[in-house]
């Protein structure tokens, strides 16, 4: 499999010249252990959770403390919420495309890693969310049930603490999923994981609906990441064209603006967000593919590695940001878009903050062997 100088001069550095089947003889062969980082997904993880943070900011500085000065300002903040989907469609990709399934893949190992890495820093910021609101004089009224099942991110009560936690529900149901489907092998695993979501999406529309877990087994948002896994099944079977990958992403933009001038609120955002949210993956996977990434890309898209602390923490801060605004006329007299590019800001230096002073660390410790974040040059050597 030839994936562009940059990924093949990494493996042939790593040693990594042993090819062995991924399915048991049943597709093409995968050379690797470690996989090298793929600055361009890394790059749509900081651009993804940099929108969300943007309509958020803007959102509630304009609910809050003044309204935007014109309508469409709101309208085009909120198609930031599609970082939801592009994130979707990464975690898909990247479940495929880190797992050793040539070592054989090891679900109890695969859980241990996913539950590092959700849970340690999202309690770390729950923790942080739960303190600050009493400082701030607005304690949160939580049950014991509930506190639990926000702290567990069970589908009912994820959003409790820090609201945005709703996706990480959907992020460990397919963590459950693709881990269980991926015992019958990759290509087998990720056909049943397409078969069973496709049939909970069907009775989830013929059904009378539930609560919010039936609600989780059956939105068709899990198509997102099995869109993202199907991007990493074809680029580490070989099977993922090495041209065209500009042509794809640019297809995917136009895709985004058309649902920007028809309303994207009309459609099914499955549809209308999920479908070029693939195409976006998919088209900058097969881009870098092809060509060693650009030093812009390689740079910015280190900020990727602190995008799940940025999404996590921006809440808080937006929540800080408003209160101070109510007290500080300077602030207040802010537009709700500068208002949300401060908050950007300031989000992004707490997030990278975070990561490099405590996530990473954490992982680390809790992963000597087998980095649970891409390896950047400044770290130390293990």
């Amino acid at each position: 499999m030839v994936l562009g100088q940059t990924w093949s001069e990494d493996w042939q550095k790593a040693g990594m010249t042993i090819a062995e089947s991924i399915d048991g003889g049943d597709g093409p062969t995968e050379t690797v252990k470690t996989r090298p980082t793929v600055h361009s997904i890394q790059l749509l993880r900081f651009l993804a959770a940099l929108a969300v943070v943007l309509f958020h900011g803007e959102q509630a500085f304009a609910r809050r403390i003044s309204p935007p000065p014109v309508p469409i300002e709101a309208y085009l903040f909120g198609f930031g919420a599609v970082g939801v989907h592009v994130f979707f469609v990464i975690s898909g990709f990247i479940m495929v495309f880190t797992s050793p399934f040539a070592e054989g893949f090891d679900v109890a190992k695969f859980f241990r890693r996913r539950l590092l890495r959700i849970y340690p820093i999202y309690w770390l910021c729950a923790v942080l969310y739960i303190a600050a609101h009493a400082l701030l004089g607005m304690p949160y009224c939580l049950s014991p049930e509930t506190a639990l099942g926000a702290l567990l991110l069970l589908p009912e009560d994820a959003p409790a603490i820090i609201g945005p936690a709703w996706t990480l529900s959907f992020e460990m149901f397919f963590y459950l999923c693709f881990g269980l489907a991926m015992t019958a092998g990759l290509t087998r695993g990720l056909l049943l994981l397409a078969g069973v979501f496709a049939a909970a999406i069907a009775l989830g529309m013929v059904l009378p609906p539930g609560g919010r877990a039936w609600e989780l087994v059956t939105d068709p948002l899990l198509l997102e990441f099995v869109a993202g896994a199907a991007i990493g099944w074809l680029l580490v079977t070989g099977r993922l064209p090495r041209r065209g990958g500009l042509w794809v992403v640019l297809l995917s933009l136009v895709l985004f603006a058309a649902g920007i001038a028809w309303g994207y609120d009309r459609l099914p955002s499955v549809a209308v967000w999920g479908v070029p949210s693939a195409l976006l993956v998919g088209g900058v996977v097969a881009w870098e593919a092809a060509r060693d990434p650009t030093p812009w890309v390689r740079r910015v898209g280190v900020l990727g590695d602190s995008s799940y602390a940025l999404y996590l923490i921006h809440i808080l801060i937006v929540t800080l940001f408003v209160q101070a605004a109510m007290n500080q006329l300077w602030l207040a007299q802010l537009r709700p878009a500068a208002a949300a590019l401060l908050i950007a800001m300031l989000a992004l230096f707490t997030a990278e903050l975070l990561h490099r002073k405590i996530e990473r660390p954490a992982l680390a410790w809790f992963s000597p062997k087998r980095p649970l974040v891409p390896v950047r040059a400044t770290d130390p050597p293990g």
